[in-house]
C-alpha cells in the first residue's frame, strides 16, 4: 500500500506530466478569448474600412455634382450653337448632350486614360523660361510637363438628368395657370383604359369621379376652402380619417405628398406620380415629353372632341405614333412645329395650347452616384440651367 502511494505522487511530481495538463487547460481557456477578439478586431476592421470607403463615396457623389454645374455650362454653350441660322436646318435643336454621352466615369475613362490632359501652369511656366531663339537653327520647343488623366482617381461617380419640364406642375393649381394644369391633368386621366378605377362598383374606399379627383388635388393646393368645380366644403371628406387632419391649403412640397389627398390611393398614385411634379417652368417640353404626356395635351385642346381616336386606343396609339415619329425624325424647333404635325394628323389643337408648351427644357432632376469598392452614395438635386438648386437630398 505505502509502494502504490509512493507510486501517485511521483506521478504527480514528474514536470513533464504537469505542463501538459496546464497548457490543455489554458489552450480550452484562451481559445474561445482569442477567437472572439480575432472576431471583434476583423468585425471592427471592416466598420472602419466600410466607414473610409462611404466617406469617399460621398465625396465622389459631390465630385460628380461639381461636374454636372460643368455640363450645364457646356450645353448652354451648345445651344448657342444649334441656335445659329446654319444649323438651324439640321433638326439638332432638341439636342442635349446627356442624351448622347453616358456620365459615367468607368466608361468615360476608357476614352480619356490613353492621353494626358497638359498642366495650364506648366505651358505658361515653359513659355516664359524658354530663351529667346528666334529662328535659329536648332531651335527647340519648350518642355511641357504632362498633368494626370481626367479621370485618373480610385472610385466612379454617374450622373443621370431627367427634364423636369416633361411633366404637369401640379403647384400651378394656385395660380393663373390652374386651369390649365387642371386641363391637361383632365387629359391624363380621361383615356377609356382608366375607366375601372372611376366607376361607381369600383372596391376602392375612396372613391372619386375625374373630375373630383382632380378638384381634390387642387383644394389641397389652393388658398380657399370651397371644392373646385364642384363646390361645397373641401375639408368634409377629411373628417372621416383616422387620424384626422384638415386640407393643407399650400403648395406640395413633394410629389409624395400627393398620397395625402382624397381619392389618391396606391393605384391612382402610380398612374400620376410618373407624370407630375412640384418644380417646372410650368411648360412642357414637347421634345422630351413623354407619349402619354403629349397624349393628354392633345386630348385636352383638341378643337373636335368626337374624332375617333378620343374613343379607340387602337387608332389613338397609331397617331401617336406618326407624331412620335416625326418628332424623331425633324424635332420640334418652336411649338408651332408641334401643332403643325399634330394637324398634319388631322387633329386640330386649340391656340390656348401654345402658352402651355416649349420646345426647350429649364428645370433638370440631377441623380448622382458615388461609388468607391461596391459603397454607394448618391444626392439627388433639382436645378435650372444656372444650376440654382430648388431641392437637394443625399444618402
Amino acid at each position: 500500500m505505502r509502494q502504490c502511494g509512493r507510486n501517485i505522487v511521483d506521478l504527480f511530481r514528474r514536470p513533464r506530466g504537469v505542463a501538459l495538463l496546464l497548457v490543455v487547460v489554458m489552450t480550452a481557456v484562451m481559445l474561445p478569448i482569442v477567437t472572439d477578439m480575432n472576431y471583434e478586431a476583423r468585425t471592427e476592421f471592416d466598420l472602419a474600412m466600410n466607414y473610409k470607403k462611404k466617406a469617399e463615396s460621398q465625396i465622389l457623389a459631390q465630385s460628380g455634382l461639381t461636374f454636372a454645374a460643368i455640363v450645364f455650362d457646356l450645353q448652354k454653350q451648345i445651344e448657342g450653337l444649334l441656335k445659329s441660322s446654319a444649323l438651324k436646318e439640321l433638326g439638332l435643336q432638341s439636342f442635349e448632350i446627356w442624351d448622347i454621352v453616358p456620365f459615367d466615369t468607368s466608361i468615360l475613362r476608357a476614352f480619356s486614360g490613353s492621353d494626358t490632359f497638359a498642366d495650364t501652369g506648366s505651358i505658361l511656366s515653359a513659355e516664359e523660361d524658354a530663351p529667346v531663339t528666334g529662328t535659329e537653327e536648332g531651335a527647340s520647343a519648350p518642355m511641357v510637363d504632362e498633368g494626370d488623366p481626367l479621370f485618373d482617381f480610385p472610385g466612379d461617380f454617374k450622373l443621370e438628368f431627367e427634364n423636369e419640364d416633361t411633366k404637369i406642375n401640379i403647384n400651378l393649381l394656385d395660380s393663373a395657370a390652374k386651369e390649365a394644369v387642371a386641363r391637361t391633368l383632365w387629359g391624363l386621366v380621361e383615356p377609356q383604359v382608366y375607366d375601372f378605377l372611376f366607376l361607381e362598383n369600383t372596391s376602392r374606399r375612396e372613391f372619386v369621379t375625374r373630375e373630383e379627383l382632380i378638384a381634390n388635388i387642387a383644394d389641397w393646393v389652393d388658398g380657399d376652402d370651397e371644392r373646385y368645380l364642384i363646390g361645397g366644403d373641401e375639408r368634409s371628406m377629411y373628417e372621416e380619417f383616422s387620424p384626422r387632419y384638415e386640407v393643407k391649403n399650400a403648395r406640395f412640397d413633394t410629389i409624395d405628398e400627393l398620397r395625402m389627398v382624397y381619392g389618391v390611393d396606391e393605384v391612382v398614385f402610380r398612374l400620376l406620380s410618373p407624370f407630375v411634379t412640384v418644380y417646372s417652368s410650368g411648360r412642357i417640353n414637347i421634345n422630351k415629353a413623354h407619349p402619354i404626356i403629349l397624349e393628354s395635351i392633345i386630348r385636352s385642346y383638341a378643337k373636335d372632341k368626337n374624332q375617333s381616336m378620343f374613343y379607340n386606343e387602337d387608332i389613338m396609339r397609331e397617331f401617336m405614333g406618326k407624331v412620335l415619329a416625326r418628332r424623331a425624325r425633324d424635332g420640334f424647333y418652336k411649338v408651332d412645329d408641334f401643332i403643325a404635325a399634330v394637324r398634319e394628323e388631322g387633329v386640330e389643337l386649340e391656340p390656348a395650347v401654345a402658352s402651355q408648351l416649349s420646345a426647350e427644357g429649364s428645370f433638370y432632376r440631377i441623380r448622382v452616384r458615388g461609388i468607391r469598392d461596391g459603397i454607394e452614395s448618391y444626392i439627388e438635386v433639382v436645378s435650372d440651367k444656372n444650376f440654382n438648386i430648388y431641392f437637394y437630398r443625399e444618402g
